[in-house]
């Protein structure tokens, strides 16, 4: 069961006892029953006095199973069975730094870029491990045995001489500090171990997800507060001129209108909180209803010129005319392109995105004159807690946090705007507030994904292999990675070149951050290529891949790439798939691989033609390699959200401004998958490379998934996709 609990309710049990308690770290510790979670005390992993383990989660879960992993971990290493292992969600238990900031210090408090269970592995089991040994300690104490003659198994502690056998239950309440081993030599359980790591595992938390039982942030309430509803300014880092909110006001459950600051005030600067007018009342119902009665003049002049046609027009006359920032130069890509014996030159271009979270932002704070709490969903507590510091102006060690899972994030909710806003009411109010986001304002107040533009222009030599290939790339963000991004490395002849659009739009972190449009690109135009040299697409990325062993990877996060990786993974999903063999008239297949931060993941999409402008994937055929696999069922949950994300993103995705107004506001507008456009068989394999400790899987499905997709609607139909989405190509 998944749940958050306070401190009272945290240190009982069913029956209200706690046998013992550690601290959840690098270097645990034993501790005394009572022991309240506080920010100088990680997390606590606790022995019940019927032999449960319970195990307070530290890493935020948003729906990447990270509660599940955990407690798989927790119940290897002590030899007990999962469904013996309870988990909780945390508070912030981290640590104030030497600048008087948050920060994770013993154990890793956030969930981003594909690396929860990764930062979790070695901690969690170190703490088990040591709670195990303690155990045994203590077993050996009972039994006036060896040490070394005992072993665990099943929650018990098991004699190897004489059988003799006693439940954890029975040792809890007998563990000693002064029996406390040294952390560092207890060894870890080896791969070969395993029992519960590397099995199927359905969500610990499932049943209560689907029966409406689990506990969000946005489910959350606190004696005393009181509800707000913002209005915010629509334009793009616009401000409040005027409003009605004396007539507001005296509408049923109203308590009182707030102006709410934009900060920064600087417009030019990446906005922290978007101007607006909070809607104070008793009721979340009675504030939404007031803030919607509300009559408001707005300041957009600042924005005006982001206009989604606008920039169509500047993005496209950037990669003509613009001066750029050389990123990447190997070999004389002109020369190289003059002498070709073919080129092939294409232009490709993507929309913003937005997150659309299927649980709007939400938080509440209680901020008093020398502390504050604060309830929330998000994915970094450091980063909410700091925010929090920085609004009311309290010190981060002054500040509480609460933290709950979340109705997914994708990134978005990483930002610190949502919490301010809750902790600016309240200072201001002096009583405890809760905000809750609409839909609207969860996509017109979004940090989208880029939008970009891109020219290529690549050269063939005499024998149909990638001599040389030159990328121009303007994006209205910091998306130089995508000129320096695999096939970079691979060809003799490259050349990397960006340049960052003038624009308003605040532009955040979406699933795969930079990989998800940078993907698309570069393999679509490697398909290009191949088609250009008369060889299959496969085979063309084979021989490409087989072209070095490893590979130094310039972008985030700087791994040197196997490349046999790359290409058991394409073998692999070639081979699944039935790649080779003759498809229906109408029907394509596509091939893509692609490393997103820690793991890679290959993919054949094939789709069948509906008509002239529309398409049905039938099956899709993936390979993951992420390393060690802790839970298989999970990864393959992850594989297939990416692949939905990624169709519906590809398909549809289209954040759409006019005059500084984000338009698409609304799922109305702003169209997402429906349950029969979703692929009709997803077939995904983790691969096996031998590997001892696991790797992400969040982002790493999607971005390889849209080239795969984009180049199975061209073999399907003869066009080829080069602006997204699809659906406004086709």
């Amino acid at each position: 069961m998944t749940t958050h609990v306070s401190r009272r309710r945290f240190l009982q049990t069913a029956a209200g006892v706690v046998a013992f308690s550690l601290t959840v770290s690098t270097s645990p510790r034993l501790l005394a029953a009572d022991t309240p979670v506080t920010a100088a005390m990680p997390a606590i992993l606790r022995f019940t006095a019927d032999g449960r383990a319970v195990l307070c989660v530290p890493i935020p879960d948003m729906g990447q199973g990270m509660a599940t992993t955990a407690a798989q971990m927790i119940a290897d290493e002590l030899d007990m069975a999962l469904e013996h292992v309870s988990i909780e969600l945390m508070p912030f238990a981290g640590i104030i730094d030497e600048d008087g900031k948050a920060d994770w210090g013993h154990l890793p408090q956030g969930a981003g870029g594909s690396q929860s269970t990764m930062k979790a592995w070695v901690p969690l089991r170190q703490t088990a491990a040591y709670a195990r040994t303690l155990l045994v300690e203590a077993a050996a104490r009972e039994m006036g045995a060896s040490q070394s003659d005992l072993t665990t198994k099943g929650a018990r502690v098991i004699n190897r001489k004489t059988g003799t056998q006693i439940t954890y239950a029975r040792l809890a309440g007998k563990v000693r500090a002064d029996a406390a081993p040294d952390y560092e030599s207890i060894p870890l359980k080896a791969k070969a171990e395993h029992k519960v790591i590397g099995t199927d595992q359905y969500n610990v938390a499932g049943s209560e997800i689907v029966t409406g039982k689990a506990i969000f942030g946005i489910d959350q309430e606190v004696p005393g507060m009181v509800h707000a509803a913002i209005r915010r300014c629509p334009h793009v880092r616009g401000g409040l001129v005027r409003h009605n909110g004396t007539q507001v006001s005296a509408m049923p459950g109203v308590l009182g209108i707030v102006e709410m600051p934009r900060l920064p005030q600087d417009p030019s600067e990446r906005r922290l909180t978007a101007a607006g007018i909070a809607v104070i009342a008793n009721s979340y119902w009675a504030a939404r209803k007031a803030a919607d009665a509300l009559e408001i003049d707005w300041d957009g002049s600042y924005g005006k010129m982001t206009d989604s046609a606008h920039f169509m027009n500047i993005g496209m006359e950037a990669l003509d005319k613009a001066e750029m920032t050389e990123t990447v130069r190997e070999g004389d890509v002109r020369t190289a392109l003059r002498n070709a014996a073919d080129t092939v030159e294409a232009t490709y271009s993507h929309p913003n995105w937005a997150h659309t979270c299927m649980e709007p932002h939400n938080c509440i704070a209680n901020v008093k004159s020398d502390s504050a709490e604060i309830w929330v969903g998000h994915q970094f507590m450091d980063v909410a807690v700091n925010a929090a510091a920085e609004a009311t102006g309290l010190a981060a060690t002054k500040i509480k946090g609460h933290f709950f899972r979340m109705g997914t994030a994708f990134g978005r909710k990483y930002e610190k705007d949502f919490v301010q806003e809750a902790c600016y009411l309240s200072q201001k109010l002096g009583k405890p507030v809760k905000v809750t986001w609409s839909r609207e304002d969860e996509m017109e107040q979004d940090f989208y994904n880029h939008m970009a533009f891109y020219r290529l222009r690549g050269g063939l030599d005499v024998h149909g292999k990638l001599h040389a290939l030159h990328i121009r790339v303007a994006a209205d963000g910091s998306l130089s990675s995508a000129s320096r991004e695999i096939p970079c490395g691979l060809v003799d002849n490259y050349l990397g070149e960006w340049t960052r659009l003038p624009s308003a739009v605040s532009i955040g972190a979406w699933r795969g951050p930079g990989s998800n449009v940078r993907a698309w690109v570069t393999l679509s135009f490697l398909d290009e290529m191949a088609r250009a040299a008369g060889q299959d697409p496969l085979d063309f990325m084979l021989d490409l891949f087989r072209s070095k062993q490893t590979l130094e990877m310039k972008n985030w996060p700087n791994l040197t790439l196997d490349l046999a990786r790359h290409v058991s993974a394409l073998e692999k999903v070639a081979e699944a798939s039935g790649y080779r063999t003759q498809l229906p008239e109408g029907h394509g297949r596509g091939v893509a691989v692609f490393q997103t931060h820690h793991s890679l993941c290959a993919h054949v999409v094939e789709v069948a033609m509906k008509g002239d402008n529309d398409f049905q994937v039938i099956k899709v055929t993936s390979a993951i390699d992420c390393g060690l696999p802790v839970n298989p069922l999970g990864i393959k949950a992850q594989v297939e959200s990416g692949i939905i994300d990624g169709l519906c993103a590809a398909k549809y995705g289209n954040m759409v401004f006019e005059s500084g107004v984000p338009v698409t506001n609304n799922f109305d507008a702003y169209r997402k998958l429906r349950m029969d456009e979703a692929p009709m068989d997803i077939d995904v394999h983790i691969l096996d490379f031998g590997d001892d400790t696991p790797r992400g899987t969040g982002e790493t499905s999607l971005p390889p998934f849209i080239p795969a997709l984009t180049n199975a609607i061209y073999n399907a139909c003869g066009k080829r996709i080069r602006r997204l989405p699809i659906a406004e190509s086709l």
